[in-house]
């Protein structure tokens, strides 16, 4: 796989939500003297990813003044739910891609090398997920016949429905990284990451 192919690989960052039980926005935490979003964007930075956007909703005017973001989207359906601000993401990715990411601006832990054992993964009409001893995690890499699944979906229903639909189309990559497990959704989450950082 040449350069070529990875250029033809998108990341879309959902920072769209409200953080109700977090009390701020998730996006500007600070972790490791960064925001989330800047660990998200910096790892994304060191990877083969070729482009990458931020969704933006709730918070937009206090992270668009606080980051610097490479590309930005507003998503004025966010309240809708979060597949509302990945089919925004969706929208604008390049024409041609081969497969986007999805980052959660709540799973602050994304590695680079990470990152790649996914794209080395990615085959047409597939959905890669990281396993870390055999669970689930974060970031997902979607090809992008399954990204145009998700942009027909309506609001009320999640990416999961497509992720669930053919469990055969998924393909599990084991990687030695327990941070694609960590989701920061209350100040006693981020309470502990911060005490004890994987």
């Amino acid at each position: 796989m040449g350069p070529t192919f990875n250029e033809m690989i998108s990341a879309i960052v959902l920072a769209a939500g409200k953080s109700e039980r977090m009390g701020r926005p998730k996006a500007l935490l600070p972790f490791r003297g960064r925001t989330f979003v800047e660990n998200i964007l910096d790892a994304i930075s060191h990877s083969s990813i070729g482009h990458a956007v931020v969704v933006v909703g709730h918070h937009h005017e206090e992270i668009e003044r606080s980051v610097p973001l490479p590309s930005v989207v507003f998503n004025p359906d966010y309240e809708q739910g979060m597949i509302t601000s990945f089919q925004a993401g969706i929208r604008t990715l390049p024409p041609n891609i081969t497969g986007s990411f999805l980052f959660l601006v709540d799973h602050p832990l994304v590695d680079a090398a990470v990152i790649e054992a996914l794209i080395a993964s990615l085959a047409p009409n597939r959905i890669m997920l990281p396993t870390y001893q055999r669970r689930r995690g974060h970031p997902v890499l979607f090809a992008s016949e399954v990204l145009q699944e998700i942009l027909a979906l309506p609001a009320s229903q999640g990416a999961n429905i497509v992720v669930h639909k053919d469990p055969n189309r998924i393909i599990e990559v084991p990687v030695n990284a327990p941070g694609i497990l960590v989701d920061v959704d209350t100040p006693e989450q981020f309470k502990l990451l911060t005490k004890d950082p994987i």
